[in-house]
């Protein structure tokens, strides 16, 4: 691919990374109110923000090794 592909291709990706990013920032910031509450109906919700911590922290990790290699 050319450079001025590269550059498009690492501004795409750093930008699908930030939005991961904020993300991850809610979803832990709703986590941790949700355990503070204590609320025996939010179990579920808590636990599905704990999938979606876990699978954004994945996706973050194989977005930001592309734009490493991208960087070459």
């Amino acid at each position: 691919m050319n450079e001025q592909g590269d550059v498009g291709d690492r501004t795409s990706l750093t930008q699908a990374r930030s939005m991961l990013i904020l993300l991850l920032a809610t979803c832990k910031q709703s986590e941790i109110a949700l355990e503070a509450a204590a609320n025996a109906l939010d179990t579920d919700l808590t636990r599905d923000l704990g999938a979606m911590i876990e699978r954004t922290e994945g996706e973050l990790a194989k977005l930001t090794d592309r734009i490493q290699a991208l960087r070459g």
